[in-house]
């Protein structure tokens, strides 16, 4: 498979003015195959989307928000192709068709808890958030722009999923921790009909800003932040966008399993993210619910076995989490 992916990465690469001499190194297989690409002293990154997942729109609408967005916050910047694309799609030896990008390279470390992330980096962290959302609210969708949404349904239900899951979640999922996943769903619900769909609540989202998706450089004046991986963004709320980060913070899942400075760096966070954007005193009471949400969400991921070769255990793990995010302190 890696093979393959590879393959499909040098075609991709036949796209774009970079020469002859660019080379192409693997930086990761998971759900998009990622790789390095070197021409002279320039660097890159180069994705291969996975087949039937996101849709060409999909791919074109986030790299035109991408686009968009500048260098304030920092986040990778597609290279158009020599014919002016955004993109290029390639075809494997089955037929399907992968939609591959180029993008400029960030520079830092991810850091996490215990090893080298502290107060101030998580502050850094904050900040970087607010300023995607603050460019997400001031954002205008040329047409043709189309993102899947992660509201209740999307996040909850089999058929509205941007995850397209192949199983049910009774397929994945015990009489338990059903109950549970049905008690999440019904509260995130309940909590996103109060925030409103108004532009300072819902946007478009990154959807997965984790510590793994975050790199951090020491710059003038602290830590600079560098935000990448934007292959989940869509229309969300952005109070639910804090709560991936959040959880790594208390260890669900993290470096430190129940990490016992969470409420330290979860105060950091919110302080950093309140330096560039109004968040509501009154919404905190909701993040162990909405970090909680994000376990049961990816429920509907792992009940891909493309994904997950060992789905009904991977879901259970999700509930765990998610029974242990609910008793976070406030």
């Amino acid at each position: 498979m890696t093979a393959e992916l590879e393959q499909l990465a040098r075609t991709a690469l036949g796209a774009y003015e970079l020469g002859d001499r660019a080379t192409l190194r693997t930086l990761e297989i998971g759900l998009n195959a990622v790789f390095e690409v070197r021409a002279g002293s320039a660097r890159y990154v180069l994705r291969v989307h996975r087949a039937g997942y996101r849709t060409p729109a999909h791919v074109w609408s986030e790299l035109t928000f991408l686009r968009a967005v500048g260098d304030d916050p920092e986040v990778p910047v597609p290279i158009e192709t020599r014919n002016g694309g955004l993109f290029v799609e390639v075809a494997d030896a089955d037929g399907q068709r992968h939609s591959c990008d180029l993008q400029t390279w960030l520079d830092g470390r991810v850091l996490v808890p215990g090893h080298g992330l502290g107060v101030a980096g998580v502050h850094s962290l904050g900040q970087g958030l607010g300023r995607i959302h603050n460019a997400a609210e001031g954002f205008s969708p040329p047409p043709g722009f189309e993102l899947p949404v992660w509201d209740a349904d999307g996040m909850f239900t089999t058929e509205a999923s941007p995850f397209r899951p192949t199983l049910g979640i009774d397929d994945v999922l015990g009489p338990e921790d059903r109950d549970l996943y049905d008690e999440v769903a019904d509260r995130t619900r309940a909590v996103f009909e109060k925030l409103g769909r108004g532009a300072d609540a819902f946007g478009i989202t990154h959807q997965d800003y984790i510590l793994g998706n975050c790199f951090l450089r020491r710059g003038h004046g602290g830590w600079q932040v560098a935000s990448f991986d934007f292959a989940d963004c869509g229309w969300g709320f952005f109070l639910y966008d804090l709560c991936p980060l959040l959880g790594n913070l208390a260890g669900y899942p993290g470096a430190i399993f129940g990490n016992p400075a969470y409420p330290k760096l979860r105060d950091a966070f919110l302080a950093g993210y309140r330096t560039v954007r109004p968040l509501a005193v009154e919404w905190e009471q909701h993040v162990p619910l909405l970090i909680a949400a994000r376990q049961t969400e990816h429920c509907l991921l792992t009940a891909r076995p493309d994904v997950s070769p060992t789905p009904a255990q991977d879901a259970a793990w999700r509930v765990s989490l998610a029974r242990l995010s609910l008793e976070l302190p406030v």
